[in-house]
């Protein structure tokens, strides 16, 4: 009886080409860095954020969500992201959760 072997599928490995890893992590880290001047300019906590935080928001969504990088990497920058707007805005900071490529607790897909 022979054991078949699975590919791994390309949204869990991310690319093969290096550069391409090495610019989606550049590009996530410009993100982060918007996204921690925009929630600056949260004063206090709110429900919605403003239109700082929310474009801000956005562009780390699209970025994140290219599968570029493997699927533990995006989610760890996921995790950065939730740091920095939990304690400024309650809708961004669900949109990070409800976005995540994997889940805490579930069974990896990826695994």
């Amino acid at each position: 009886m022979t054991q078949a072997t699975s590919q791994p599928r390309p949204e869990c490995e991310g690319s093969k080409v290096a550069a391409q890893r090495e610019r989606a992590r550049t590009q996530l880290n410009v993100d982060l860095r918007r996204l921690r001047v925009a929630a600056a300019t949260v004063h206090g906590h709110t429900e919605r954020g403003n239109d700082a935080i929310n474009g801000a928001l956005d562009r780390f969504m699209l970025d994140v969500a290219k599968p570029t990088l493997p699927v533990h990497e995006r989610s760890r920058f996921i995790d950065h992201a939730a740091a920095i707007v939990a304690s400024k805005c309650y809708l961004c900071f669900q949109a990070l959760e409800s976005n995540r490529p994997i889940a805490a607790g579930a069974k990896l897909p990826c695994d």
